[in-house]
């Protein structure tokens, strides 16, 4: 009887795991497309546009939570999103840290030149970047490629995807605050702040999105750029293939295993199909350290990462 039960339990289990598996493919294929991104849109993309971008948030100094280099990024964005047709919007919230409660603003963007866009509604795809540095007292960390460099992108993206209008409207943008633990390692209770509040959220949307797509450290053509381990297996396969397709085969590998970061919570609390990307920051000397300076990107590694990023979505949309 108990062997009975208990290959019962795994059968169930087994059904669940599946039945979640299925229902996470269908909202792959089936995302409610508004318009295709185009194939021409993927060569507009420049990495000379992103850097410069990320020259400007470097500028403003270390973008830890609270700071007035974070509020100076903030309107940067703002103010060049909204020229480019995108409207902004700040989702504030109070979170219990290591050090006490603090404020953090994520910044949410969709484009939408001629109206409001209707924040309790979703877009197909959610594209994003964290915006802060971590907390450094010893030394300025400037984190121009953790992670200025996906921001850098993000923004460049807009204004490539605002040219085709319809391929624009299937994006939200999202810039989160807080992904930096305030103690030197992520935690269930310490980093991951702005994702976690983010993905909370998201019930209350009348429409869920249907796929994440997270970019993190991918400024340095010296480390690979990696597929993160939890990565949805039909997005690994069109990440391959649009890798392939650019010629970025060798830069671009799969990795085994779940690395921490901002997509963590919208996998598990919101139930998103992720496409995670990272740069392999366990080859970068520089992590976490004085000098993730502007000498360790390039502009042709942010072109590569915008113009794989726009592929998939082609491939996606088509």
């Amino acid at each position: 009887m108990i062997k009975t039960t208990f290959t019962g339990v795994i059968a169930l289990f087994f059904l669940i795991a599946c039945n979640q598996e299925k229902e996470v493919s269908q909202r792959i294929s089936g995302a409610s497309i508004k318009g295709a991104i185009q194939a021409e849109t993927i060569g507009k993309f420049s990495g000379k546009n992103a850097l410069t971008h990320v020259e400007a948030l470097t500028a403003f100094g270390p973008r830890p939570i609270g700071s007035e280099a974070y509020q100076l990024s903030l309107q940067y964005l703002e103010t060049k999103l909204a020229e480019l047709g995108w409207k902004t919007m700040r989702q504030n919230f109070t979170g219990i840290t290591p050090i006490g409660p603090q404020k953090f603003t994520n910044l949410l963007a969709r484009y939408s030149p001629e109206s409001e866009p209707d924040w309790n509604s979703s877009t197909p795809f959610l594209l994003c970047s964290h915006l802060d540095t971590k907390l450094y007292a010893e030394f300025e960390f400037l984190g121009v490629n953790d992670s200025g460099s996906s921001t850098g992108v993000l923004v460049e993206m807009a204004r490539v995807l605002s040219e085709q209008n319809e391929g624009a409207q299937n994006i939200e943008l999202v810039f989160f605050d807080g992904e930096e633990a305030i103690l030197k390692n992520i935690n269930r209770k310490d980093g991951l702040y702005g994702s976690r509040y983010y993905a909370s959220q998201l019930d209350k949307r009348s429409v869920k999105p249907q796929i994440g797509i997270v970019l993190d450290i991918v400024g340095d053509p010296k480390i690979p750029l990696l597929i993160g381990g939890d990565t949805h297996q039909k997005l690994k396969k069109h990440t391959q293939s649009a890798a392939l397709k650019l010629s970025l085969q060798n830069w671009v590998k799969p990795h085994p295993m779940t690395i921490i970061d901002d997509h963590v919570p919208l996998m598990n609390r919101a139930n998103l199909p992720i496409l995670h990307l990272i740069g392999n920051f366990s080859e970068a000397t520089y992590w976490h350290q004085k000098g993730d300076t502007l000498d360790k990107i390039t502009f042709g590694a942010l072109e590569n990462t915008g113009k794989l990023t726009l592929q998939i979505l082609h491939q996606l949309t088509k």
